[in-house]
């Protein structure tokens, strides 16, 4: 999640979508008052090695857990990092969670600056969410995509209506089509006056090897409980089943 109080926008992350990517690119844009929110500890390592002047920020009520956090990190000490982690997330010491969707950022900027500010995010394809999920959590059961995929079944986390919806309802401004990336993030560069495609770094691409498409992967009753679970996703952005 990015709150950009300098530039007047809020991104809204969803799951599986180039998210990491974009926080990446738009917390180069972030100015001393900005709230980016921070990944999991590889991630963030994987940020700092690559992308020093896009760290999380302003994201803690607890400054000086904060900056240990942040001390921690550019000395690459991932327990010292854990232990801040660990400590604001007993203490609740979170201005916004990396997934707070719509409803965590209204709370967190008040609503003068919510209806103020342009609202944005990303979807994707609900069967291409999916198998990069799959993928991603193959991790866990070495190397297994069928326990992987019974696996993102049950969580059912791959739905990204509700992080940019509240009460039923689509919030955001624009919306990125992944499909379209490159095109849809032009839109927005041009809206918000700032460069974002030239700071995108290709985070957590390597991880899909099977390039297939998701629908000639999934099976008909796979594909049938997707379209249940993410209905409102297909409808709002036109997916084919």
């Amino acid at each position: 999640m990015i709150i950009s109080y300098s530039q007047n926008f809020i991104f809204i992350k969803t799951r599986k979508t180039a998210g990491t990517s974009m926080e990446v690119a738009l917390a180069t844009t972030a100015r001393d008052k900005d709230v980016a929110t921070p990944f999991g500890t590889r991630e963030e390592l994987a940020r700092w090695r690559t992308s020093p002047h896009a760290l999380a920020r302003n994201f803690s009520t607890d400054n000086e857990l904060e900056r240990a956090y942040t001390e921690a990190l550019k000395k690459e000490d991932k327990r010292g990092m854990n232990l801040a982690m660990d400590a604001m997330k007993h203490g609740k010491k979170f201005v916004l969670h990396r997934h707070g969707g719509a409803k965590g950022a209204r709370q967190a900027v008040g609503e003068k600056f919510w209806n103020a500010a342009f609202k944005f995010t990303v979807e994707r394809h609900p069967y291409e969410k999916v198998v990069s999920f799959a993928w991603y959590r193959m991790q866990w059961y070495q190397g297994d995509f069928n326990e992987a995929m019974n696996d993102v079944f049950q969580r059912e986390n791959y739905r990204n209506f509700d992080l940019y919806s509240i009460d039923g309802k689509p919030v955001v401004d624009f919306l990125i089509r992944y499909e379209h990336l490159r095109d849809d993030i032009r839109t927005v560069e041009e809206r918000l006056g700032i460069s974002i495609l030239e700071h995108m770094p290709r985070a957590n691409s390597t991880q899909r090897k099977d390039r297939r498409p998701a629908r000639e992967i999934l099976t008909e009753v796979q594909k049938e409980q997707i379209y249940s679970t993410c209905r409102k996703e297909f409808e709002l952005v036109g997916y084919e089943r």
